[in-house]
């Protein structure tokens, strides 16, 4: 879990989704560690959500921002055979499609 942490956390470029108490996603960037210290020996990460001077901080929960999740996706020939947003929500996923686990 803790070299899960700092991938995150160190990547310059790493962007975490979540879901917000409606179930809304949300587009959480800079993700940093202000904890894992000698003076502060606690991991306490936190992201950003929202761009320029309105952009807030999250406090987040770094089981779960390491967590190891399975996802069933849509073949991308599929999605990128669709023209909107609600076309690519309407295909449906296979039982049988590849799962995928998402490491950091």
């Amino acid at each position: 879990e803790e070299r899960r942490v700092k991938n995150v956390t160190e990547d310059l470029n790493a962007v975490l989704f979540a879901a917000d108490a409606e179930g809304k996603i949300q587009i959480l960037h800079s993700p940093a560690n202000l904890g894992g210290t000698r003076t502060r020996p606690k991991n306490k990460v936190a992201a950003l959500v929202g761009l320029g001077p309105q952009a807030t901080v999250e406090k987040l929960d770094e089981k779960h921002a390491v967590k190891l999740i399975d996802l069933r996706c849509p073949n991308l020939n599929l999605v990128d055979a669709e023209a909107t947003a609600e076309g690519i929500k309407s295909i449906l996923i296979p039982d049988n499609a590849a799962v995928v686990t998402c490491k950091t």
